[in-house]
């Protein structure tokens, strides 16, 4: 009977660690370098953004966060540099529109906040593995989001906030878990 019993223990010992790890949702990939840094002298600010990193809002993210729950927020009149990676195998872009428009299912240049803000061909993405740089100047104070403009995208979730402020000293990066 002790036998029996140690038998079971251990079978549900061994399940409980096979199962240990088979969670659905995938965590985001640590960056070993932090989202954002800056140069002060330079007014540079430089963000690395991962779309589709991990399964986050069903991978619909930026660097794990979607939905509006990531903010950065830039100085105006400084450069911002967008270091834009997309780790999903379905196609992402980046585009910096006003906040107001972040829940359009679709997205031209026309709603583009700042020259130069945008990846190329935002509509269509990039494909899984692209890298892709974008810098601009955020010339006027306001509040501004992050999106994905491939159709449909950002209404799923995929946005972010961008606060380009009048009164910010030096760039900051605010987040907030919703769940």
């Amino acid at each position: 009977m002790k036998r029996m019993r140690t038998r079971s223990v251990l079978a549900v010992v061994a399940a409980a660690m096979v199962c240990a790890g088979c969670g659905t949702t995938s965590q985001p990939s640590k960056p070993q370098a932090p989202l954002v840094t800056w140069n002060a002298a330079h007014r540079l600010v430089e963000w690395t953004v991962i779309a589709g990193d991990g399964g986050e809002n069903g991978g619909m993210n930026f660097d794990g966060y979607a939905n509006g729950e990531m903010t950065l927020v830039v100085p105006v009149g400084w450069r911002v540099q967008i270091h834009f990676r997309n780790a999903s195998f379905t196609p992402h872009s980046a585009m910096v529109v006003p906040e107001g428009d972040y829940d359009r299912g679709s997205f031209d240049s026309s709603l583009l906040a700042f020259p130069g803000a945008e990846t190329p061909n935002p509509s269509e993405g990039s494909p899984k593995g692209a890298a892709e740089n974008v810098e601009f100047t955020a010339s006027r104070a306001g509040n501004f989001a992050l999106v994905c403009a491939v159709p449909g995208h950002a209404l799923a979730g995929m946005w972010d906030k961008l606060v380009v402020s009048s009164q910010a000293k030096k760039p900051s990066l605010l987040v907030n878990h919703s769940s």
